[in-house]
């Protein structure tokens, strides 16, 4: 079957443990090219019945989000720029790819999809993320500033 890949996409959420209901990543589709492509995918492959399950979510400015969710297996290899584990989780903006499968066990038989690779291009920046870079800038202006 096609993979599906997704370049430059922004998390919404990512839940790397399973908690009981899997791991999986949400991703913003937004932008008309990416839920384009997500749609199409999932009618050429049968993934979700052949129709993308994109969520709605409406933002507190009256704006609306669309989501959609991937599956992650224990097979998906997730990648860091540069090789350092950075933040994988809202606002991170990743290149993924997704693969579409048959499957026929005692719960049923369908088409699903999980994703084979995923990148983190950037990490997702955290409050606590910010204030160490914000006292990091604060500390080398300083110090830029002593040595003139």
């Amino acid at each position: 079957m096609e993979n599906l890949t997704l370049k430059h996409v922004k998390v919404i959420f990512a839940d790397l443990e399973d908690r009981g209901y899997g791991r999986s990543i949400t991703i913003d589709v937004t932008d008309k090219d990416v839920k384009k492509q997500v749609e199409d995918w999932c009618e050429y492959t049968g993934v979700n019945g052949g129709k993308a399950n994109i969520k709605e979510y409406k933002n507190k400015d009256g704006s609306v989000t669309l989501q959609y969710n991937f599956k992650l297996s224990k097979f998906t290899e997730i990648e860091y720029k540069g090789g350092i584990a950075e933040r994988l989780g809202f606002g991170a903006v990743i290149n993924l790819t997704a693969r579409a499968f048959e499957y026929d066990n005692k719960f049923g038989k369908g088409i699903s999809a999980s994703l084979a690779t995923v990148f983190v291009v950037e990490p997702a920046v955290s409050s606590k993320m910010d204030a160490i870079r914000e006292w990091l800038n604060d500390k080398i202006t300083k110090h830029y500033l002593s040595a003139i």
